[in-house]
């Protein structure tokens, strides 16, 4: 089977290389077909000298959410373990994601092509101590030359969506071998954990690590204008393409019957604020841009900035994730969370299973467009139930972080330090 998948890849990149190539400006094309042949710069070389005993982590985030997810874990293993780091990625974004944000010393790569050519140049120039790699790509050439080099890879943060896992089961007597070549996975839920051995993972290499978004907490300085805003407090957090038509209906009813509401409402992608801003008009719903404001205090803010969700929500009393009223898959309610606040989410959470942890603690609600108003209102106008929910929310983010500390120790075991 192993064969028949080296055949297929191999076809498959026959088609996928050129495309790749000229889609690239002219200035990354060579460095990027040389990278994904396993070729790299001399300075990998160097790091691979048998007289550096400092091992090298080479550690794979396949675009721009796992680098991100990535960061604090390569600050660990920099301060705990080694500063040799070696980081690839699949697209431009997150190899330019990984330039701006990793620390100084990190080499950023293209990973190499899943062929046994381009594999063992790259083992050969790199010569790592370990190979991890972010959520659960599965790379069976990859994982199985490290295996005959005797490195061992590592999964961490890992998932599987449910759409994969039934895509996977199909395979299974070929997944079966791909996955005992792992030395460890490290799963974000038991329910991924039973996932992956399901798939055919040796059940004694899966354990349940937690979820590094619980140790990514955000800004703790709420920005100036969010903290004039008067209360009860409504955030409407990363909404998408026909959903703010579906929450703005209930928030216009809210607005009638709750005095002294204020909303914010922070579309998903910058591209789509004038859209968001024209469905508001349009439903004679007064607003303010958050980059038009001034020092007077506004009741309905539209907020078109970037990188201020996830302190904003700490002004919140009540939070409700975007992504969730339309199949998207919702957001991340682990923000909100962190500031202890109650929780909102439509019927489109699956990126999110803790969801479901989340609603049986009773620090979050899970409703649909027909019932959002009646539940706004009901948490809106009962403040004991929204204080509650939201300490119910942070009891679970603490009981649920160290997530990165539980794979650094992990790690740690796997080096031999």
């Amino acid at each position: 089977m192993f064969f028949i998948y080296r055949v297929l890849y191999f076809l498959a990149l026959l088609v996928i290389v050129p495309v790749e190539y000229f889609k690239r400006p002219k200035g990354l094309r060579r460095s990027w077909f040389l990278e994904r042949t396993g070729r790299y710069p001399v300075v990998l070389s160097r790091k691979a000298a048998p007289s550096d005993k400092t091992p090298t982590v080479w550690i794979h985030a396949v675009s721009v959410g796992e680098t991100i997810t990535a960061i604090s874990l390569i600050r660990r293993i920099i301060a705990e373990i080694t500063p040799n780091i070696i980081l690839s990625t699949v697209t431009d974004t997150g190899r330019q994601t990984a330039k701006e944000k990793l620390p100084d010393g990190v080499e950023v790569i293209y990973v190499p092509f899943d062929t046994l050519s381009a594999v063992r140049r790259a083992i050969k120039a790199i010569n790592p101590a370990v190979f991890i790699v972010m959520e659960t790509e599965l790379w069976p050439c990859i994982f199985k030359e490290m295996r005959r080099e005797n490195i061992p890879v590592v999964i961490l943060n890992g998932r599987i969506s449910e759409k994969s896992f039934e895509g996977y089961k199909k395979i299974r007597f070929f997944m079966k071998g791909v996955l005992r070549t792992v030395t460890l996975f490290g799963m974000q839920s038991a329910q991924y954990s039973e996932r992956i051995i399901a798939m055919g993972a040796d059940k004694a290499s899966v354990k349940t690590l937690g979820n590094f978004k619980f140790d990514t907490a955000p800004s703790p300085v709420i920005p100036p204008w969010a903290l004039r805003l008067s209360h009860p407090v409504l955030i409407i957090g990363s909404t998408h393409e026909k959903e703010e038509a579906i929450v703005l209906s209930a928030v216009k009813r809210l607005m009638a019957s709750i005095g002294g509401l204020s909303v914010v409402l922070a579309p998903r992608h910058p591209r789509r604020f004038d859209e968001a801003g024209a469905i508001l008009k349009s439903l004679d719903i007064p607003f303010v841009r958050r980059s038009e404001i001034t020092d007077a205090p506004a009741s309905f803010v539209l907020l078109d900035t970037i990188g201020e969700l996830a302190s904003v929500y700490g002004v919140g009393d009540v939070c409700v994730m975007g992504g969730s009223f339309v199949p998207r898959g919702g957001h991340n309610l682990l923000e909100p969370a962190f500031w202890g606040k109650p929780i909102v989410c439509g019927p489109h959470m699956e990126n999110f299973p803790m969801v479901g942890e989340f609603i049986a603690a009773h620090a979050a609600v899970a409703t649909d467009a027909g019932r959002l108003y009646e539940v706004l209102f009901e948490l809106l106008s009962n403040e004991a139930k929204r204080v509650e929910m939201g300490k119910r929310a942070s009891e679970l983010y603490q009981r649920n972080s160290g997530a990165i500390s539980n794979a650094i120790r992990e790690l740690k075991t796997i080096i031999g330090i």
